[in-house]
């Protein structure tokens, strides 16, 4: 019965020891590396952003920037010559325009502005759900 006991209790603490192994999710620190899950804003970006400007779907990149204007994850970096915002509003205004390649560069801008800092500070960040 003792060892019964002890089978049913060794067999428990590796159940649970199991079921809280950290799996592969946006908020570890290796999220968007090689071979791990897209980080939040990463993966909303492949999902919403590269699509529309490899379809040339300048309505809906309008409207991705649109929604990224809003998603500075600090409120200062909406201020200055690399404003977020600004950029994001602008990308949608060219996208509006027809002007993917003005549209494009905007991206640019923004990944130079912004890319190294967001992913150093707020990369396992959950993008707003609107």
């Amino acid at each position: 019965m003792k060892r019964l006991v002890w089978v049913l209790v060794l067999s428990g603490a590796v159940a649970a020891g199991a079921l809280l192994q950290p799996s592969a999710r946006a908020d570890d620190a290796k999220c968007g590396a090689k071979g791990q899950p897209s980080c939040p804003l990463q993966g909303w970006m492949e999902k919403n952003m590269d699509p529309a400007t490899e379809k040339n779907d300048l309505k809906a990149l309008a409207a991705a920037f649109e929604k990224v204007a809003g998603w500075a994850p600090d409120a200062s970096w909406n201020s200055g010559d690399t404003s977020w915002q600004a950029i994001a509003k602008e990308g949608a205004a060219l996208a509006n325009k027809g002007d993917m390649a003005g549209a494009k560069k905007q991206c640019k801008s923004c990944h130079k502005a912004w890319r190294d800092k967001y992913k150093a500070s707020f990369r396992t960040k959950p993008v707003p759900a609107k």
